[in-house]
């Protein structure tokens, strides 16, 4: 998951700037029906204005939350390694994402009419502290509390043992 994750990210920065705003405006218009109950309603010069007040809150969430996507699955591919402390897990995941941030606005400089910028790393980053920060809150918390209710500790010791 993480690698297709890291593959849908790279294919959205190698978009041009027109490939780009034509998938960003799909989405948009589909939200714009959603917040906006009239929308079908508006004349088309009325519909652009609604579209162009969501441009900017649209792309940028879908920065976040494919990035928090990104620091969920890099979390969790980090878990299965043994011998590494949590906290080196969440670092290395962090840190990972916050490199891929990078390396994807460095990307987008050689898609025609893309540009980089340090917001976008910020809100990636933002987005993947967030997929981190949830995926060790259920590990650290969340699991521990699923052993001790379905295992019954010792039980638990010894299946793991055998």
């Amino acid at each position: 998951m993480l690698v297709c994750c890291m593959a849908l990210i790279f294919g959205f920065s190698a978009q041009d700037a027109d490939q780009s705003t034509e998938t960003s405006l799909k989405v948009i218009s589909k939200v714009a029906k959603v917040v906006y109950t009239d929308f079908e309603e508006l004349d088309d010069n009325q519909k652009q204005e609604k579209i162009d007040g969501l441009q900017f809150t649209v792309r940028k969430l879908a920065h976040f939350s494919i990035y928090t996507a990104l620091g969920i699955y890099a979390f969790l591919t980090m878990v299965s390694y043994r011998g590494l402390k949590l906290k080196v897990r969440v670092f290395i995941s962090l840190a990972f994402c916050l490199f891929y941030a990078v390396s994807d606005e460095l990307h987008q400089l050689l898609s025609v009419g893309r540009s980089c910028e340090l917001r976008d790393v910020l809100i990636d980053f933002a987005g993947a502290f967030i997929g981190v920060g949830v995926s060790f809150l259920i590990v650290r918390f969340i699991k521990p509390i699923y052993k001790l209710i379905c295992f019954r500790g010792d039980k638990f010791e010894k299946k793991a043992t055998a």
